[in-house]
């Protein structure tokens, strides 16, 4: 019972990322997902234990960055970014693509918010 406990956290952790990453496809759904509290929601979830979910979670973080400066500005201020050039050293190929990925896609709307990722240490991570 208590292995089923884990193992249905598990499952319900891959279903958010899986659903949430889909969602994170459309604009429309950016602002309502971000009123949601979807970056507080997957900040935990880039740090699992579980690749898969690192993944999804990276994989919707970059796509909501994106699509909206504002989502990318909350990346910055929420420290997100930061996290995410601290996990591009040791982490897998398929990981630091969505490392770099995340960085592109805050980068890609502002010249300060480009400097902010520079700030982050994302070159530094890059070349790791």
């Amino acid at each position: 019972e208590v292995l089923d406990a884990f193992q249905d956290f598990q499952r319900a952790r891959v279903l958010f990322v899986q659903r949430v990453a889909n969602l994170s496809r459309f604009p429309a759904n950016v602002g309502l997902m971000q009123n949601a509290g979807i970056l507080e929601l997957l900040q935990p979830l880039l740090d699992d234990n579980v690749t898969s979910i690192q993944q999804g979670a990276s994989v919707t973080l970059g796509r909501l960055a994106s699509k909206s400066e504002k989502v990318a500005q909350a990346v910055v201020r929420n420290g997100l970014l930061g996290k995410v050039v601290q996990n591009l050293g040791g982490q897998n190929t398929s990981h630091k693509i969505s490392a770099a990925y995340i960085l592109r896609a805050v980068a890609k709307h502002s010249p300060d918010l480009a400097a902010d990722a520079v700030t982050a240490g994302a070159v530094d991570g890059l070349k790791a």
